[in-house]
């Protein structure tokens, strides 16, 4: 049940992100930095098994607040194994977490939906980021201390 909490804090800190400042949601991330990889004969038959191209977008949108909620429920089960120092080592996951996805995701991290330059759309995605994966850890924490 905390997971569930944690990602749905997460879930929603990113739709904020998404709607005040036109922070791509981390599912657009993902797709925007990995599509490109994905040869076209391949793509344009995968359109076709889920519907097409507005379809698929649609299912791409919808999956990922699934995925967000699982993502908060596996951090909270991989928590939840933490006998000793759970501060310490929760900080550090959370760092480290973060600078996986901004070093994997960094030239997607350009796109911003209210036309915001290059430079200050990689910054306030990678603060986004950083901002949503303290708002898991801090969820995590503060339910499993008191509850």
């Amino acid at each position: 049940m905390i997971g569930v909490l944690a990602g749905l804090a997460a879930l929603f800190g990113s739709l904020v992100f998404r709607v005040a400042f036109g922070v791509p949601l981390p599912v657009e991330l993902v797709s925007d930095r990995f599509l490109p990889f994905v040869p076209v004969e391949a793509f344009v038959p995968l359109l076709g098994v889920v519907g097409g191209p507005v379809l698929a977008k649609e299912l791409a949108f919808y999956s990922s607040f699934l995925v967000v909620v699982v993502i908060g429920v596996a951090a909270a089960l991989g928590y939840a194994r933490i006998d000793r120092r759970r501060l310490p080592i929760l900080a550090g996951a959370t760092v480290v977490a973060w600078l996986l996805t901004v070093a994997v995701l960094w030239p997607a991290l350009a796109s911003n939906y209210h036309g915001v330059s290059p430079d200050a759309a990689q910054a306030l995605a990678a603060g986004a980021l950083a901002v949503l994966f303290a708002l898991l850890a801090a969820i995590l924490h503060l339910a499993r201390r008191y509850t």
